[in-house]
């Protein structure tokens, strides 16, 4: 059956692949549209559509938003954005500045840990690109201070280990206002990841979200069903991707999660129609 992949990563953030790559490794799998949705970057957008475009996929710019609500990190989900926007652009340049701050203070925890990594050689491949928690992670890896990837966020980079801190964000509503000034949807990413989102589900779905992600690699088919029943419920879309970040944790996800068709079509309907959520 076609599919659609709208949650997709390259090394404009924390990727494997370039976004031509990943546009092809999609064809490659079968899907028959995508978004790139890196974190809190859109610069690969022009890349990622032209190759896409060039492959005969169907293709909607994307960003994964770190967004704050009640202390904790969420992730949001636009698509459909224009990537030239002011106040996007502006937004997203602060949160990638504050992500490279983030990636060299973890550095010195590091080396304070007897790590020893120096920033110029491990920086993110893309020029512009911000250095993150998984640039650092793969260099640990590569230099034999954790056996994996895993291990390094594990060890030493997730939340209470030693060399963690805590990543800046955009307040929520504020992140939903920025896609929807860039005329894009909102999403509500990955809701079944992680037992609090779950919970504060009711008061997430307060704020004017346009949609959930229902497919994801981390949901069931019990809680995707769930999360589609939701949608139905509250009148939002739904989208849906594999997160896909290439092979840096391994074997690459791309294909895992085959989102169906209609559910592009439900987003670009939407958008042409030009109804937001208020």
């Amino acid at each position: 059956m076609p599919f659609v992949d709208l949650h997709l990563h390259s090394t404009c953030s924390d990727g494997s692949d370039p976004p031509e790559t990943v546009a092809a490794r999609a064809k490659a799998a079968g899907a028959v549209a995508i978004a790139l949705t890196d974190h809190d970057t859109m610069a690969g957008v022009p890349a990622a559509r032209a190759a896409a475009e060039a492959l005969g996929l169907g293709y909607i710019s994307g960003v994964e938003i770190s967004a704050g609500f009640e202390g904790r990190e969420i992730h949001v989900i636009g698509l459909g954005l224009d990537h030239e926007d002011t106040g996007l652009v502006s937004a997203l340049e602060a949160l990638r500045a504050a992500r490279d701050s983030r990636g060299r203070l973890i550095l010195a925890r590091l080396a304070e840990l007897g790590v020893g990594l120096p920033a110029f050689e491990i920086g993110p491949v893309d020029s512009g690109s911000a250095l993150g928690r998984m640039h650092i992670a793969q260099a640990m890896a590569e230099r034999g201070y954790v056996k994996q990837v895993q291990e390094a966020f594990d060890r030493y980079l997730n939340p209470g280990r030693p060399a963690f801190v805590p990543k800046e964000t955009i307040p929520l509503a504020a992140s939903i206002d920025l896609i929807h000034g860039a005329g894009g949807l909102a999403f509500l990413a990955h809701p079944g990841l992680g037992n609090w989102v779950r919970k504060a589900l009711p008061a997430l779905l307060a704020f004017p979200f346009d949609g959930i992600e229902a497919y994801h690699v981390s949901h069931s088919p019990g809680r995707t069903e769930g999360f589609l029943a939701l949608a139905r419920e509250r009148g939002l879309l739904v989208t849906g991707g594999s997160d896909c970040h290439g092979t840096i944790k391994g074997k690459a996800l791309l294909g895992s999660v085959q989102t169906p068709e209609r559910v592009f079509a439900a987003i670009m309907a939407r958008l042409r129609s030009g109804l937001l959520a208020e």
